[in-house]
């Protein structure tokens, strides 16, 4: 899991990016085109009167609609108050060799497609974005942003990061290609909270798992919901460690990931199990979790080390390894209750698997089916 420090600014600051526009499209909305000109009417993609997302975001106010046409945009996109980012079929932003955005105090570690930064009530639907350094869209300190029915590829991390954010999701998006993981609920920046990954597909992300639900910092990722997405060959690469369909996970003393559900995903052939929890030290709070509901094929193709501590200090792994496909894994070195039940899990060798240092995993199964699973629940106390 990659930890990305990350402070925002006023939002003002935010808005570097076409603030001089000087000229205002129809009240409701801005149209945004390749051949866009500014003596043009402004009322459809043929008559545009921006070529420039950014120019056409700060003419456009606040509740307002920006209309972006057929094209390619070589841009990074920074939305900084409510309004609806709408991308036309064809619409292509490409952020291949844009500067990463400086936000506050610290600069992002690559480029981004499109920023929802430290603001309320925006939608963004309709876009492929490819080639940012960092992530395709990043909602970051930010609320009720919705992310809609884009193509996010060949990106340098996630298709879509939830950072420090709540009541905010991402539904009907294809995120596919892209080196860190499909989708990221995290807390760099903040409590991450009453968030919702669903009806996505996240293939072929090499490096990452296909949702991550990943505790940074002690601000709490929790009451967050991942549901009803396919999340197929994520986390094959064996140098990244590999990556789970599902990762509820921790490195960081005192943490908490709690209160979250994975339920309704189809998920199989990624590198770890197909629902992964992790609380890799003493002290963690990763109660509360529920996985219900669940179709899971085989998983866990790379094996996993899980890497428990024995105390929070601790370097040494004392975690016996999960070596063969697996379902479900539960490991952990705080205790933890977590709740599985109703899911189908087939063709692994164990459908699931609980390992914790010292007897610290609590378990409430009930209503899981097994096909073709060599043995269904695997219990393992960590030496």
């Amino acid at each position: 899991m990659r930890k990305i420090p990350i402070a925002l600014g006023a939002a003002a600051s935010l808005m570097a990016f076409g603030a001089t526009a000087a000229q205002a499209s129809t009240p409701g909305i801005t149209y945004v085109s390749p051949s866009g000109h500014a003596s043009a009417s402004g009322r459809s993609c043929g008559s545009a009167r921006y070529s420039g997302i950014n120019q056409a975001i700060a003419a456009t106010r606040t509740g307002g609609t920006v209309v972006v046409c057929r094209g390619t945009y070589h841009t990074e996109v920074v939305v900084a108050k409510p309004l609806s980012l709408i991308g036309r079929p064809g619409a292509l932003i490409d952020a291949r060799g844009q500067q990463p955005l400086k936000v506050g105090p610290a600069t992002l570690p690559g480029s981004i497609g499109i920023g929802v930064l430290g603001t309320s009530h925006v939608r963004v639907s309709g876009f492929t974005v490819q080639h940012a350094g960092f992530d395709a869209i990043l909602i970051a300190r930010s609320s009720h942003v919705w992310a809609s029915g884009n193509e996010l590829q060949h990106n340098g991390d996630v298709g879509v990061d939830i950072n420090g954010s709540s009541w905010s999701g991402a539904s009907g998006n294809v995120s596919r290609h892209n080196t860190g993981g499909g989708f990221l609920i995290a807390d760099d920046i903040g409590p991450s909270s009453h968030n919702v990954v669903a009806w996505n597909v996240a293939s072929q992300n090499p490096g990452g798992c296909g949702v991550i639900l990943a505790g940074h910092s002690t601000s709490g990722v929790t009451h967050n919901l991942v549901a009803h997405n396919l999340l197929t060959d994520n986390g094959t690469l064996k140098s990244s460690g590999g990556g789970a369909g599902v990762v509820i996970a921790t490195e960081v003393p005192r943490e908490t990931v709690a209160y979250n559900t994975v339920t309704g995903n189809d998920i199989y052939g990624n590198g770890l199990a197909g629902v992964t929890i992790h609380a890799h030290l003493p002290g963690q709070n990763l109660n509360g979790n529920q996985i219900t509901g669940n179709t899971i094929g085989a998983n866990n193709t790379l094996g996993d080390p899980i890497q428990l501590a024995p105390t929070p200090t601790s370097k040494t792994n004392v975690a016996i390894p999960a070596t063969r496909t697996t379902g479900i894994l539960v490991g952990s070195a705080s205790p933890i209750w977590v709740q599985i039940r109703n899911n189908t899990i087939r063709s692994n060798h164990y459908g699931i698997f609980l390992e914790g240092v010292g007897p610290v995993v609590h378990a409430t199964l009930y209503g899981n089916q097994f096909r073709n699973v060599h043995e269904h629940v695997k219990r393992v106390v960590a030496p």
